[in-house]
């Protein structure tokens, strides 16, 4: 009977155990750096008047986040590049420019190694959430003045294509994409819970994902989320290189990630992403008949703390 007995407790115990709920959320220092670093692979498969077009870009770098307030569970943040490069692989050829390049004639390599070391703020909650960014032009401020060999009307275009992918907006949906996977509630292994992001990064989608608790060690919370992108405004055109280009693309995202147990960081992310629809630039000037372009993009991420 006691054996019986033992055995039916152990067994209660287990199971207690694990059904136990867990509250994840950041707990992060004031006065600590976190810092993160991302190689993201991207190939992008296009036909234009029956001809494929395959770009294939690999973007890398570390950024560091410096905690200045903790104030009702919204963290400020101090957030800079320590480093940043980009390759493509494009029907023309190679072009690859680096923060760490130090050529005056490499004009985008000469703008990344000006963004390095540069702070901008934004504010998290203890869910990941941006509630606020700001000062992200600060990054570039004065950059272009440093470029004579460049026209004016060169100038805004490049300043125009920095602003879509490292803008305000941009920076809050990119980061999210990451960032804001937490649950809203104490959850145990196996539950699940949604998240909704807003990407803004030369177009406008949503990211709706349903995330869950895979396993829990005595130092990480694992943690897998099923994503579905959806562009929205469909219909909406916006100007890109001075045409008016509008998007609708859907797809899969997924993602397993890595978060410490004491801290909230994310140790590590890998994010798949598998993305199809069309780019439709309207009749214009350039391109007085207008196009519609099947586009397809993959994407593999991988996020370390280190």
């Amino acid at each position: 009977m006691k054996i019986i007995f033992s055995f039916f407790l152990s067994v209660f115990v287990c199971f207690s155990c694990l059904s136990q709920t867990q509250k994840i959320e950041l707990k992060l220092t004031k006065g600590q750096t976190y810092t993160q670093k991302t190689v993201a692979n991207t190939i992008v498969k296009q036909t234009m008047n029956g001809q494929a077009i395959n770009i294939n870009m690999t973007i890398t770098g570390q950024m560091k986040y410096v905690v200045t307030d903790n104030t009702a569970g919204i963290y400020s943040m101090d957030v800079s590049y320590v480093n940043l490069s980009m390759k493509i692989i494009h029907p023309g050829g190679e072009s690859t420019f680096d923060s760490e390049k130090n050529d005056e004639k490499d004009v985008l390599s000469s703008v990344f190694g000006m963004m390095k070391n540069k702070s901008f703020q934004i504010k998290m909650t203890k869910a990941g959430k941006i509630t606020e960014v700001k000062n992200v032009e600060a990054l570039y401020a004065g950059v272009f003045e440093k470029f004579p060999q460049l026209t004016a009307e060169q100038k805004e275009q490049m300043r125009s294509k920095i602003m879509q992918s490292y803008g305000d907006k941009a920076f809050k949906g990119n980061l999210e994409m990451l960032s804001a996977v937490f649950p809203d509630r104490a959850v145990a292994k196996g539950d699940t819970w949604n998240v909704k992001t807003e990407l803004e990064a030369g177009m406008s989608a949503t990211l709706d994902g349903v995330y869950k608790l895979d396993e829990i060690t005595a130092t990480e919370f694992v943690v897998s989320g099923a994503s579905m992108f959806t562009t929205k405004n469909k219909d909406v055109y916006t100007e890109i290189n001075r045409m008016p280009i509008k998007y609708n693309l859907a797809g899969t995202m997924n993602s397993v990630i890595k978060i410490d147990k004491n801290t909230g960081w994310i140790i590590e992310g890998k994010i798949n992403q598998d993305i199809k629809g069309s780019m439709e630039i309207k009749a214009n000037d350039k391109m007085p008949e207008g196009v519609t372009i099947p586009m397809e993009m993959t994407s593999d991420m991988v996020f370390t703390d280190k």
